[in-house]
C-alpha cells in the first residue's frame, strides 16, 4: 500500500507563516505537520511514500530527497494532483491532506478497505465551534462548551484501489469531481473514527496554538 500526501496548497489562511512555508512544513511543537503524518505511516508499515507538492515544492524535495515527488506546473486541484501522481501509483493507496495531524486506528480502517475492497473515507465527528445552549420553555436548561456532535464529517483520509483512478480527472477537486461520483456508484464506504482518536486541522493561527495544547496532554 502506498502514501500520497498532499502538500500542493497555498496556505492563503495562514498567512503570513506560509509566505515563506508551506503549510504542511509548519512547525507544530518545533515538528512539521507532515512528520505527524510520515511518522504515523511508517509505525504502520507504510514506507512508499509520494508527496503531491506545488508551491514551494523545492522546500520538500530538499527536506525529504529520499520520498517520491509529483509536482504540478500548475494548480490542478486536489483531485488532478492525485491523477498528476498517475504513473507513480501501483498499489492501492492513502491519500491524505498535509496539513492534518492524527492518530486513530488505522489497522482497523484497513480492515474496512480490505472486507469492501472499494474507496474508503475517514470520518471524525464534528466539535462545535462554539458553546451550544439547550433551551426548554424558554429556560436554559444546559450550556456545553464545544462539545462533540453527532454529525460526522470528512477526515481527509481515504484508501483508494487503483482502479479508482479512473474516476479522477486532470484538473478538479476530489469533494467535488470524485466523491460524488463514487457515491453515485455505491462505491464509497465510511470508516468512522471512534472515541479515544484524535484529529486536527491546520487551517489558521488559532490552530497551531490549539494543536500544541493538545499535543502537549498526551
Amino acid at each position: 500500500m502506498q502514501l500520497l500526501i498532499l502538500c500542493g496548497g497555498l496556505g492563503k489562511r495562514l498567512r503570513p507563516f506560509t509566505l515563506e512555508t508551506p503549510k504542511p512544513l509548519i512547525p507544530i511543537l518545533n515538528k512539521p505537520v507532515i512528520e505527524y503524518q510520515l511518522d504515523f505511516f511508517k509505525r504502520h508499515g507504510i514506507k512508499d511514500i509520494i508527496l503531491c507538492t506545488g508551491y514551494k515544492h523545492e522546500m520538500f524535495e530538499e527536506k525529504y530527497p529520499d520520498l517520491i515527488h509529483s509536482v504540478e506546473k500548475e494548480t490542478l486541484g486536489t483531485a488532478g494532483a492525485i491523477k498528476n501522481a498517475e504513473k507513480y501509483i501501483k498499489d492501492d493507496f492513502i491519500v491524505t491532506n498535509g496539513d492534518n495531524i492524527f492518530l486513530f486506528n488505522f489497522q482497523k480502517m484497513q480492515q474496512t478497505f480490505f472486507d469492501v475492497r472499494n474507496p474508503t473515507l475517514a470520518l471524525t465527528q464534528l466539535i462545535s465551534p462554539f458553546g451550544v445552549i439547550e433551551v426548554e420553555n424558554k429556560r436554559i436548561t444546559q450550556f456545553r462548551e464545544k462539545p462533540v456532535l453527532n454529525l460526522w464529517i470528512n477526515a481527509g483520509i481515504t484508501i483508494f484501489n487503483q482502479g479508482s483512478l479512473d474516476y479522477f480527472p486532470n484538473r478538479g477537486m476530489i469533494e467535488i469531481d470524485v466523491y460524488p461520483k463514487l457515491v453515485n456508484d455505491r462505491k464509497l464506504f465510511a470508516f468512522e473514527m471512534k472515541e479515544g482518536s484524535f484529529w486536527t486541522a491546520i487551517d489558521t493561527p488559532k490552530d497551531i496554538e490549539d494543536a500544541e495544547k493538545i499535543l502537549l496532554k498526551r
